[in-house]
């Protein structure tokens, strides 16, 4: 059988059973789950836009033997069952869209057709025909509006970069960014109405021993001109790349950086770094919490709660000058402005510069688990902390 001969959209698709108890936090006393045990690599795919259920019982993640392959699995892991379904055995890339904690994620194929699946029933559906996306890694989708119709791609251009939003009813494709600052623009379509696009920009030094500037900005898909969210310099640390919306308040969460050599906080904002605020405020507010060094986050469906993964001791700068400390997993309430450790070392000892080596954790749509990746053994798999009973209860 030839490596891209498709299964047919209703062929069977195999169950496995490969999850584990793992024990329990020392510290918050959760219960933690190893959802996976293949001997490749697995992860969560990502954590800004989760990719669970709208009733919290599954997720989708992706699977591969070697991440400079273009070829991965892609899974459907049932957390009540506790099993996994093969869902496609061959897709071209780590290149979903999904809105966080819906029906349906969409993936594209090697022949340029696009596919979803639901994770509720587990069908599958053909949307868009061979020939109407280029092909792996000429194209990645990153973000779908709330009403499953308006895809957002990424596409490499010469030096520059294309961000466009493909309508799936129309085929029709919309230029929205177009630049060589677009080369990780991280696009994610707000949950309110109508949607917007949040997006940032590497802008890189004009001058030697200037840094880099990541700039955070949101758009209308139609007409309109962007507006610059107030991250980073003058008003806090430079973003460090990592942004949600905050469910449907059209606010948005950022983990902006720190001092990692003396363990603190920008000047600007000693209290912490993350920081939160909406298109339009005149400087974001800081979630305090000091001794914590937020780097991914993730935002609860009720949008009252935000998860990170915490990198105040734990260095990520690769295999060789890494310096691998605790990776704590970390839980806030924006309201309240309290926070605690869910779990105290995720056992994430395997980033390498790609993003399905970090943690990058997520609430399930009810808030039962987080869902992160961790490499206790060396190959990356997927893991699901379990909330203690009253964890969010301390946190009101």
């Amino acid at each position: 059988m030839s490596m891209h001969a498709y299964r047919p959209i209703d062929a069977d698709m195999p169950h496995l059973r490969e999850s584990a108890d793992w024990g329990t936090d020392p510290d918050s006393g959760s219960r933690i789950i190893r959802l996976t045990s293949s001997v490749a690599m697995s992860n969560n795919i990502y954590c800004e836009q989760p990719y669970g259920s709208p009733d919290g019982r599954r997720l989708i993640i992706f699977r591969t033997a070697d991440s400079l392959r273009p070829h991965c699995q892609l899974l459907i892991i049932d957390l009540e069952a506790r099993d996994t379904t093969l869902i496609e055995t061959d897709v071209p890339s780590e290149s979903v869209a999904h809105v966080s904690w819906s029906e349906w994620v969409y993936y594209p194929m090697h022949d340029g057709s696009l596919r979803r699946v639901s994770l509720m029933t587990m069908a599958r559906e053909e949307v868009l025909p061979a020939g109407s996306i280029p092909a792996f890694p000429a194209c990645l989708i990153d973000s779908i509006s709330s009403d499953d119709r308006h895809v957002i791609a990424v596409e490499p251009d010469g030096d520059s970069y294309v961000t466009s939003a493909i309508d799936l009813q129309s085929g029709e494709r919309q230029v929205l960014i177009d630049g060589p600052e677009n080369r990780n623009p991280h696009p994610q379509m707000s949950l309110d109405d109508p949607a917007r696009l949040l997006y940032q920009m590497i802008v890189e030094p004009k001058a030697t021993g200037e840094p880099v500037r990541v700039v955070l900005n949101v758009r209308d898909l139609v007409g309109g001109e962007p507006v610059r969210l107030a991250v980073g310099d003058p008003w806090t640390a430079e973003s460090s790349g990592h942004m949600a919306w905050i469910a449907n308040t059209g606010r948005i969460a950022c983990a902006v950086n720190w001092d990692r050599q003396n363990y603190c906080h920008d000047p600007r904002h000693p209290e912490g770094n993350l920081v939160h605020l909406a298109p339009g405020d005149e400087r974001p507010a800081v979630f305090p919490a000091p001794d914590f060094g937020f780097y991914h986050v993730s935002v609860s469906r009720c949008g009252r709660y935000f998860v990170c993964d915490d990198f105040m001791h734990f260095q990520s700068t690769g295999p060789v000058d890494g310096r691998m400390g605790p990776c704590r997993i970390v839980i806030g309430n924006f309201e309240t402005g309290k926070c605690k450790t869910l779990l105290r070392d995720c056992q994430n000892y395997g980033i390498a510069g790609y993003s399905r080596f970090e943690p990058n954790p997520y609430l399930t749509a009810d808030t039962r688990y987080v869902i992160y990746n961790a490499s206790p053994f060396g190959t990356m798999q997927v893991f699901a902390a379990e909330l203690p009973d009253d964890f969010l209860g301390a946190l009101d």
